[in-house]
């Protein structure tokens, strides 16, 4: 079977590949975040790779969910951590997400629940998965290494998080299997402030906002430096045409957007 494989160095532009395109949450812009239909959706337009963030339930399962309680998304209310899977997967996943009518919800009812990592794994066998750790909890990293491990998906899977310490656990449980990891915050921090230890990355990618308190985080010279030292870039959440192509103009490595199809369209005139 084929299995992409992430390497810690990958840069698509410096071997003259086209950027990643990165589906944010799967196919979001059009179908409810998070959910089957979503990610296949995203899956069938070929993406490159599929975004997904991590919740750990009651019973320390894995799943493929944003926030931490049900309530933007579902029709359930409280949080992830308070229910069993046999519980979470009762939710209808696609019961807020309106159209472009107001008042319409056209994907309630339609049979939208929670994904288990693994059945997320066992559904797109064929492209990259990037995982985001959600759960400040201490155990979090531990049950999404074990899940990775248990689905034989160490070689395609790219780990990140917001939260510094989650980060670190995960690379030191993970280090044998050589799973790679984006920069935690005080990594980004480091690398845009230039100090030294930077110099002692363990990470292959900054997946970042273009800008943070009016801070300009992605720009030429970023990216020239971010090659300069093997790593790449992955901006989010692009969905501007514009913006995709100043990107690009830029030699971006990878844009995380939930309209993907926009995205390859863009990638195909620039070709």
């Amino acid at each position: 079977m084929y299995l992409p494989v992430w390497k810690k160095s990958e840069i698509p532009f410096l071997k003259g590949q086209r950027p990643l395109v990165m589906a944010h949450r799967g196919r979001s812009a059009f179908t409810p975040e998070s959910s089957f239909l979503a990610f296949k959706e995203a899956y069938d337009l070929n993406v490159d790779v599929l975004e997904a963030d991590i919740r750990i339930t009651k019973d320390s399962i894995p799943v493929v969910f944003h926030d931490e309680t049900l309530d933007r998304t579902t029709n359930g209310k409280g949080n992830i951590t308070d229910f069993n899977l046999d519980e979470l997967i009762e939710f209808d996943l696609g019961y807020w997400h309106t159209n472009k009518e107001k008042d319409k919800y056209p994907f309630r009812n339609i049979g939208l629940h929670i994904l288990p990592l693994q059945t997320f794994f066992e559904k797109f066998p064929k492209v990259k998965i990037n995982l985001d750790i959600k759960d400040e909890f201490k155990q979090a990293p531990s049950i999404l290494f074990e899940t990775i491990k248990d689905c034989g998906a160490e070689r395609r899977v790219l780990v990140g998080s917001f939260h510094n310490k989650q980060i670190l656990r995960f690379r030191e449980m993970s280090k044998h299997f050589e799973i790679p990891t984006s920069a935690n915050t005080r990594e980004v921090l480091a690398f845009v402030s230039n100090l030294w230890i930077f110099s002692k990355k363990n990470f292959c990618a900054l997946q970042v906002p273009l800008t943070h308190s009016f801070i300009k985080i992605v720009t030429a010279s970023s990216i020239k430096k971010a090659h300069r030292n093997s790593i790449a870039i992955h901006p989010w959440t692009i969905n501007n045409e514009e913006i995709m192509l100043s990107l690009l103009s830029w030699k971006i490595d990878g844009i995380f957007t939930d309209d993907p199809e926009l995205l390859i369209k863009v990638l195909n005139v620039t070709d």
